[in-house]
C-alpha cells in the first residue's frame, strides 16, 4: 500500500540571492517573487488533499551518518589542515545546518600574502565560494517516477552532477529502498525527457539523456498495459532541451507542439513488449494516434507560453499551469472536463521551466515513512 507524495520547492532553498544578479533577465528575475510562485503552487496542491515535502525537508530528516557523507563531499579547502576541525563540526551541526552544506557547497581559498605575513606571520587571507546545487530547485530533473518504482537519473551538465546523490538520498528517506534503476556511469538520464502516465509513456532524448539510457528506461516502463513511444526529434532545438518543453501527457490525452506532429524529421517508434524493437517508426501523430491517445495540437504561441510544461496531477481530471497558460489551456481541456488550475510562474519561466518542472511525484509506503 502506497501512496503519493509530491515533491515541491522553494528556490531560496537551492538557489541565494546572488546568483540573480548575474541572469541578465529583462525585468530581472526576483528571487521573492519566485520562492511565492512555489509557495502559491503547493498552496494549491495541499488545497486538494496533497501531501507536499520538499527535497530540503526531506534531506534535514535523512540518517545522520548519509548527511554527513554528503556535507564531507561538498566540502573543499586549499588548506588540508582544516579537515580535523570540518570533521569534528559534522558531528555536532544539526540535521538543519548540514543540509546547508550540501546544497551550498563551501570552499575555503586561502591567500598568502607578504605584507600581512609582517603583521601575522601565521595568518593567510582567506575568501568563501560556495557551488550551490540550483538546480534542486526542478525536482523533476532527477528521477521518473514510474509508479511503483523510480528510475534515478545521471545528469549531464558537470556543475549539477552532484545532485543526483541527494535525490538518491530523498528518495531513499522516502521509499525505504533505493531506486529500483539507476544510472551508470558514462550515461545521462533526466527526467523532463519522460512522460509517464498509467496506460503509455513517451521517451525523447533530446540533449540531455543518452539512447542507452532510455533505453533501459523503456524496458523498465513496459509493464501491464502501458505502451512506450521512443521519440527521435531531429528538430533539437536549444531553448528546448527536454522533451516537456513541448510535450505534455495526461491519461489518454496528449498536448504536443503541432510542428513536430507530421514532420519527417520527428520519428516514433510504439513499443509494446520488451523484448521486441517496436513498429515500424512513423510520425508522432500515427503513434499516438496508435496508442488511443487523443492529440491536442499546441501552436508555436502556446509553446512559448510554457502550455506544454503543464503537470496533470494523477487523478486524470485536473492539469496545474501557469496564469500565463491558463487562458489557452482552458479552451482546449474543460471541454474535454479536465479541470485547469493555475498559479503565477512568470520567474520560474526566466529559468527556462514552468510547472511541470518544479513538481514530481513519488509513491511512499505507508508503513515505512512518516515524515510529514
Amino acid at each position: 500500500m502506497s501512496r503519493v507524495v509530491f515533491l515541491t520547492q522553494n528556490p531560496a532553498d537551492v538557489m541565494p540571492a546572488e546568483m540573480a544578479l548575474f541572469m541578465g533577465e529583462d525585468p530581472p528575475y526576483d528571487p521573492g517573487r519566485a520562492a511565492a510562485e512555489s509557495a502559491a503552487l503547493k498552496e494549491v496542491l495541499v488545497s486538494r488533499g496533497a501531501e507536499c515535502l520538499s527535497v530540503r525537508q526531506v534531506l534535514t530528516d535523512a540518517p545522520r551518518e548519509a548527511l554527513v557523507d554528503l556535507a564531507t563531499a561538498a566540502v573543499s579547502t586549499d588548506d588540508r589542515d582544516r579537515w580535523p576541525g570540518i570533521r569534528a563540526a559534522f558531528d555536532n551541526w544539526s540535521g538543519n545546518d548540514l543540509a546547508d552544506i550540501v546544497i551550498r557547497r563551501p570552499h575555503l581559498r586561502t591567500h598568502a600574502d607578504p605584507q600581512l605575513a609582517e603583521i601575522s606571520p601565521d595568518a593567510s587571507y582567506e575568501s568563501y565560494e560556495i557551488r550551490p546545487l540550483f538546480g534542486l530547485m526542478f525536482p523533476r530533473d532527477h528521477y521518473v517516477d514510474l509508479g511503483e518504482s523510480v528510475a534515478l537519473g545521471r545528469l549531464r551538465r558537470q556543475d549539477r552532477a552532484r545532485e543526483t546523490a541527494v535525490v538518491r538520498t530523498v528518495l531513499e528517506q522516502l521509499r525505504g529502498r533505493p531506486a529500483e534503476l539507476t544510472t551508470g556511469e558514462g550515461h545521462w538520464l533526466e527526467g523532463g525527457d519522460a512522460a509517464v502516465s498509467e496506460r503509455l509513456a513517451v521517451l525523447s532524448g533530446g540533449f540531455r539523456s543518452s539512447p542507452e539510457a532510455m533505453d533501459r528506461l523503456r524496458r523498465q516502463l513496459l509493464t501491464g498495459e502501458r505502451a512506450v513511444i521512443s521519440v527521435h526529434d531531429g528538430r533539437r532545438r536549444p531553448e528546448e532541451f527536454h522533451l516537456d518543453h513541448w510535450l505534455a501527457l495526461g491519461r489518454d490525452i496528449a498536448l504536443v507542439s503541432e510542428d513536430r506532429l507530421d514532420d519527417l524529421e520527428v520519428s516514433a517508434v510504439v513499443h509494446r513488449d520488451p523484448d521486441e524493437s517496436g513498429a515500424a517508426a512513423t510520425t508522432l501523430r500515427e503513434a499516438l494516434h496508435a496508442t488511443g491517445t487523443e492529440v491536442i495540437a499546441l501552436s508555436a504561441a502556446q509553446r512559448l507560453l510554457f502550455v506544454a510544461n503543464s503537470f496533470f496531477l494523477p487523478d486524470g481530471q485536473t492539469v496545474l499551469t501557469s496564469t500565463a497558460a491558463h487562458k489557452e489551456l482552458v479552451s482546449l481541456l474543460e471541454p474535454r472536463g479536465i479541470e485547469v488550475v493555475s498559479v503565477p510562474f512568470d520567474d520560474h519561466h526566466k529559468l527556462f521551466g514552468s510547472v511541470h518542472c518544479a513538481l514530481n511525484t513519488v509513491r511512499v509506503p505507508e508503513q515505512e515513512t512518516e515524515t510529514s
